[in-house]
């Protein structure tokens, strides 16, 4: 397990410090702060969600379920393993935005976006290769940034995944009654 670790702050500091240009020093922190884009997110989602049909406002609603999960598991994750983020932890980090107390694994950005991905990856399929672009881009910020290290990142994808796979299979589940219920309530136009 030491060695993991060892190779997993090795390659933190390669991202961390290395591979850094003046543009993604500008980038980086853009996109990983999620008041840039909350009005965007809620904007889209308001039009999707007036304007789609009802698989679409079933999708829509189990995605902020999703997020919600996601941030539940993180959390009760985070505060079971105590891991310390790189930007409290390590000497010579970039740090580029904030530094929180909170603890580093998994990541709470990167279980949120994949999950999400996922799941809308299953729903949409001709748009998976953009929604999983934009979930690794943003999950690489972290490291960027310096707030985590690549385990914490690979640790949110697979929460996220599996975050994902348990909404779909109850999605396959209950889709029937679900469905049912969103035609009912929001009559789909035809």
């Amino acid at each position: 397990m030491d060695y993991i670790l060892q190779l997993d702050k090795s390659i933190f500091y390669i991202l961390n410090t290395k591979l850094t240009t003046y543009f993604l020093d500008f980038f980086m922190p853009f996109i990983t702060t999620k008041t840039n884009f909350v009005e965007v997110i809620i904007f889209a989602w308001l039009m999707f969600f007036i304007a789609g049909k009802g698989r679409d406002k079933k999708v829509l609603v189990i995605v902020i379920f999703i997020a919600l999960m996601s941030d539940f598991t993180t959390d009760v994750l985070k505060n079971i393993i105590h891991r310390t983020r790189p930007c409290n932890a390590l000497p010579d980090v970039r740090i580029l935005v904030g530094c929180t107390k909170s603890f580093s694994f998994p990541s709470g950005h990167a279980t949120n976006l994949f999950a999400v991905a996922a799941y809308l990856s299953y729903n949409y399929r001709r748009y998976s290769p953009l929604f999983f672009f934009m979930a690794v881009i943003i999950a690489y910020s972290r490291i960027y940034v310096g707030v985590h290290y690549p385990l914490d990142i690979a640790g949110g994808a697979l929460v996220g995944g599996i975050g994902a796979l348990l909404a779909i299979e109850a999605d396959k589940r209950f889709s029937p009654a679900v469905a049912l219920w969103f035609n009912k309530k929001f009559r789909e136009k035809t």
